[in-house]
């Protein structure tokens, strides 16, 4: 018998999507290559309301109205993460990531912010002019830890440490073929699934759905000579972002290719050791998804009952939330696409949902 829906993943946004659809009594289930939270535990663990250059971008290519989504969809996004981890840290967000710092731009982009429901004011000094909002900063690790008990807890399975070799498309139906990950166990395993939702673009539709080549971004942990209480974005210099952990910092580099990759962690180590003094540093580098002006690349594929989530949506704490919630509303029928489960799988998620309030 043929699950509801298969999610290949144990992504943020794989386990973001497993979650909501198995709260509403569909039956999921998420075959993972790695071990338990290791898929998810990535990225910086900031969510923001936005920064002021995405914003801007985003309402240069696609219209103040896009922009203004851009900021409810992140507004939406942290308190989903805030609910699966109440202990999350609230931190002020000084943003000075506008290109050309622009006061009249600047001063658009808080109403933006302000329209959409988030608290934001400008600050004009000589330097130019800073945005202030919140941020929500979390341990990666613990957050892919509590995601997963909440997606557990709600009835989604997850298996961990499984390889997926192949993808059959029936009539109504994906047959999808894994192996154990240890070696000595040898037998394939055989699941069928009415969706595939694919986060790690192994499938066909989800190698198709990449949108460019991986970027990269250096960071550097290290101590401060004063201890930091606040996120700060930073444009056209070495440094993107600075984000407190406990007594020390995370300090990001900007996007490089990967033959930039080494060159650009040289200058920002550097960097944070001259003029930042830095003690103690320990450097390292992210590789993330492209994404469009911020937005998660998701969406139904041309294969019947494929869906992918791309950019920056496999464990990236933002953009993979926002990813997991969308497909979740093209599965469950809330965004009107014509892209949700059958009717038949709806009826048997609702009889579900029934027998659960009883």
């Amino acid at each position: 018998m043929a699950h509801d829906v298969l999610v290949l993943g144990a992504t943020v946004a794989g386990l973001t999507v497993a979650r909501r659809l198995a709260r509403i009594g569909y039956d999921v289930v998420v075959l993972d290559p790695n071990a338990e939270a290791l898929s998810a535990s990535i990225g910086h663990g900031v969510a923001a309301v936005g920064h002021g250059s995405t914003i801007a971008n985003m309402a240069h290519a696609y219209g103040v109205p896009a922009a203004r989504e851009h900021i409810e969809r992140n507004l939406a996004g942290m308190r989903e993460i805030a609910r699966n981890l109440p202990d999350a840290t609230k931190l002020p967000l000084r943003d000075r990531s506008l290109p050309g710092r622009d006061e009249e731009e600047s001063r658009r982009i808080v109403a933006l912010l302000r329209e959409a429901g988030a608290s934001a004011e400008l600050i004009v000094s000589p330097e130019g002019p800073t945005i202030i909002s919140e941020a929500l900063c979390v341990d990666p690790t613990a957050y892919a830890g509590a995601l997963r008990a909440a997606a557990v807890a709600e009835g989604a399975q997850i298996v961990e440490s499984v390889t997926v070799t192949h993808l059959t498309r029936r009539e109504g139906s994906t047959r999808v073929r894994f192996l154990d990950n240890r070696a000595w166990v040898r037998e394939p395993k055989v699941i069928s699934g009415v969706a595939v939702v694919d986060t790690l673009g192994i499938s066909p539709w989800g190698r198709a759905a990449r949108v460019g080549p991986a970027q990269w971004v250096p960071f550097v942990r290290g101590v401060p000579a004063k201890r930091r209480q606040e996120v700060t974005l930073e444009s056209g210099s070495t440094v993107w972002m600075v984000r407190p952990v406990d007594d020390g910092v995370l300090v990001l580099g900007q996007k490089a290719s990967l033959s930039q990759i080494d060159s650009a962690a040289d200058e920002l180590r550097r960097f944070v050791t001259d003029e930042m003094g830095l003690r103690d540093p320990e450097p390292g580098r992210l590789a993330i998804d492209p994404s469009d002006h911020g937005r998660p690349v998701v969406g139904a594929s041309a294969i019947p009952g494929g869906f992918y989530a791309r950019g920056n949506g496999r464990g990236e704490l933002m953009n993979g939330t926002a990813s997991g919630y969308y497909l979740y509303g093209l599965l469950s029928g809330r965004r009107d696409s014509g892209n949700a489960l059958p009717p038949l799988t709806q009826l048997k998620a609702a009889g579900a949902r029934l027998f659960r309030r009883r």
